[in-house]
């Protein structure tokens, strides 16, 4: 939604000028914060077009109505001057907003795809191209005196969808991200280019490796800011952007942070130095090494915080903080904040604390996450300060947590996660955090990008849990796409490449592939990898997980029992950041040949997995709606992710659409590594059907199921903890 307070102003008295002017310039900055606040409404996650006037009502065999909606669902609210009241409705799916009795706004979990306001004889039916989860200033038809009617009722027309799922890494090669939503509906992201300054734009945080980027800003040659551009940042201040970032001259012991400034209010604007500076250069009067710097602003004051050295040799990086007059003026002194102090900070040398990020809870407590140990090793994490006090130049003011907030997993092959930002889902209801992490052990430098959601503790401090494995299926930001139903996802047979015949190429351990290996170096013209596949006879999708590095499409011949297929394409992502390519195929026997041959320039293989054109599905436990649990990663299981539950208020609720009436067996996947018999009652629609045993399977996955009754349609399928403990996988339903 938009926010009113996303403009930040420098206001900056100056000696003699007279007060009404002061007032008039004043007036001036905020009809323009007014005027685009209003502008700000014309982005597209608003109606497509203007709403089309329905004479009478809504009700089925009015003509002028589309005949989609004859197939959608409807929440119809019916108004008069007792019931009208802003709130969620629908069972907390649709929240509206009354300005008085003519005008709402509305924010909604579920896409709509239109919405008809009735008032008088007629209504408005406004229309989405696609399905959109929130509008603003929507009212009923002006009658025949030209008087806007009051609201009679609202119908909300939907489709209820899957929720739209993503992995890691959303950007396959890139470290130090940053991103910001704007109120244009936007997000916009950069990370370390090390030439350049590059933004990307995109409607979503899942769309970032595809999406629209441009080259807002490079470097003179021979300038002081040419070399090693590090760790940019874009920050809207008082209507214009300013990309804060570290560069030199060719020279890394001469590393300093600058500034640059925007044309216009397009982050796609062009850039300049700040009047009055040189190159852009911000610092201190000490005018000290320096990297990562960002922004503060608190109590309408601006702080600038960066990682830096105390001295002019490289021993240690520290973090500092210093005032601002302006968006490229530091005023003052720096001040020390944070020191590499604990055995987890001091893993590397030189010693190190860096990319500094201000966090603020929704009651207004601030953190500071910074980043500790060196970036290039696999123990690089993150640390955390504490505001504890009122001035954030006071170092007693910030508590040092004695513990990292957020490090590596290797049980589920995660190393170096760190140098993060932090960005509000779509609709402003979920936290999350984007990082880079080491493609696989020991890769240093060789990075990508992530992200997932985050929550917080009750002391009020951020909880950043454990990262994700990379491929894991996360559901994208609320607010993205509004899915209401459990993803289904077809059950496919995965074949590993270093398990397969391999010719002129090589098997190479890393961890970042699925089983620890891949195969690579498939260089030559009779370089293949052959799999040996007994499934039965019949069409199947194709997925090949591949990485490419080559920085354009990449691609294998295909052939199946020494029939040829056609070319499998693999985009560039970069090297050890696996994604999946698909290709329809038939296989005509039992015993089949599937052979990956070298075509256009070159891929790395991980393993291929096989989905039947009419796949069985499962339901993943992790992507339910979840009360009282907690979610597990690790790599035993198939989406790397299983559901603990722990207690009796312990339990998960699936939505699915089910396409046939009828007897179905319920079958859950799951373990039990308790010496005791676990119990749930299984709930369907509110009626509870009866209760489940899972025996002991200690560190094994085993299955237990039932037989169910249920209807075509949508149905809530309810497993609630009775007695013990267990971990959860999967759901599969079959006849």
């Amino acid at each position: 939604m938009v926010k009113k307070n996303d403009y930040i102003i420098f206001i900056k008295r100056k000696k003699g000028v007279p007060l009404l002017k002061k007032m008039v310039g004043l007036l001036f900055i905020t009809v323009l914060v007014l005027s685009l606040n209003v502008l700000s409404k014309d982005s597209s996650i608003l109606a497509s077009s203007d709403p089309i006037q329905i004479d009478g009502n809504d009700k089925p065999g009015n003509e002028q109505l589309p005949d989609e909606l004859k197939e959608l669902k409807q929440f119809k609210l019916e108004l008069d001057d007792s019931s009208l009241e802003s709130g969620s409705y629908h069972d907390g799916t649709i929240h509206i907003d009354f300005h008085d009795s003519k005008t709402f706004d509305w924010q909604s979990d579920i896409g709509i795809k239109y919405v008809f306001v009735k008032g008088g004889n007629a209504g408005n039916l406004y229309s989405y191209n696609q399905e959109d989860t929130m509008d603003y200033e929507l009212n009923a038809p002006k009658n025949n005196g030209e008087q806007q009617a009051d609201i009679g009722h609202i119908t909300f027309y939907y489709e209820e969808e899957p929720a739209q799922l993503f992995e890691n890494p959303v950007i396959g090669n890139g470290a130090d991200p940053w991103i910001v939503r704007h109120t244009d509906g936007y997000y916009y992201y950069t990370n370390t280019t090390g030439n350049n300054i590059t933004i990307w734009k995109s409607k979503t945080i899942s769309g970032l490796q595809n999406a629209e980027s441009k080259v807002v800003w490079t470097p003179e040659q021979g300038a002081p800011n040419s070399a090693h551009i590090w760790a940019p940042e874009i920050h809207f201040i008082d209507d214009k952007w300013y990309i804060y970032f570290a560069a030199s001259g060719g020279d890394m012991e001469k590393q300093r942070m600058h500034v640059l400034e925007s044309e216009t209010s397009d982050p796609f604007s062009d850039y300049s130095y700040p009047e009055g500076t040189i190159y852009g250069k911000i610092t201190t009067p000490s005018d000290k090494w320096a990297i990562d710097g960002t922004i503060l602003e608190m109590d309408g004051e601006y702080y600038f915080a960066w990682s830096g050295w105390e001295g002019d040799v490289n021993v240690r990086q520290d973090i500092y903080i210093a005032p601002m007059a302006n968006p490229w003026t530091i005023s003052g002194e720096r001040v020390e904040l944070s020191r590499p102090e604990y055995d987890w900070e001091k893993i590397g040398e030189p010693l190190i604390n860096e990319g500094p990020q201000f966090l603020r809870n929704n009651d207004g407590e601030l953190f500071l996450i910074y980043s500790a140990s060196g970036s290039w090793t696999d123990d690089y994490k993150l640390g955390m300060l504490t505001f504890t006090g009122s001035d954030p130049l006071d170092p007693d003011a910030w508590e040092k947590s004695s513990e990292p907030v957020f490090e590596k997993d290797p049980e589920v092959g995660v190393y170096g996660p760190g140098h993060n930002g932090f960005f509000k889902s779509p609709d402003g209801t979920e936290d999350w955090i984007i990082y880079h992490g080491a493609k696989f052990q020991g890769s240093g430098w060789d990075r990508n990008v992530r992200m997932q959601k985050f929550t917080w503790n009750d002391d009020g401090t951020p909880n950043f849990g454990k990262p994700v494995a990379t491929g894991t299926l996360l559901e994208v930001p609320s607010g993205e796409q509004a899915g209401t139903l459990t993803p289904a996802l077809p059950v496919g047979h995965k074949f590993e490449a270093e398990d397969a015949t391999v010719n002129r190429a090589s098997i190479v351990e890393n961890t970042s592939a699925s089983n620890g290996a891949k195969v690579g170096y498939i260089d030559y013209a009779d370089s293949f990898i052959e799999f040996d596949v007994d499934l039965p006879a019949g069409d199947y999708t194709l997925k090949v997980r591949y990485a490419n590095g080559m920085g354009e499409p990449s691609s294998h011949h295909v052939s199946v029992n020494d029939n040829p297929m056609g070319e499998v394409i693999y985009n560039s992502y970069g090297w050890d950041s696996w994604y999946f390519a698909e290709k329809d195929i038939s296989l005509d026997s039992q015993e089949n040949k599937i052979r990956l041959t070298k075509g256009n320039l070159f891929a790395e293989i991980d393993f291929i997995e096989l989905v039947p054109k009419n796949p069985e599905f499962r339901y993943e436990a992790e992507h339910a709606k979840l009360s009282n649990v907690t979610i597990i990663n690790t790599f035993a299981v198939s989406n790397k992710q299983k559901v603990n539950f722990t207690s009796n208020d312990s339990n998960l609720e699936y939505r699915i659409n089910v396409e046939e009436s009828g007897t179905y067996n319920l079958h859950l996947t799951y373990s039990n590594d308790t010496n005791d018999i676990s119990t749930q009652e299984v709930i369907i629609n509110n009626n509870e059907l009866g209760e489940i045993e899972f025996p002991p399977t200690g560190d094994k996955l085993d299955n237990v199921s039932i037989p169910v009754e249920l209807e075509a349609g949508i149905q809530t399928i309810t497993l609630s903890q009775n007695t013990g403990e267990l971990a959860l996988d999967y759901m599969q339903l079959t006849q």
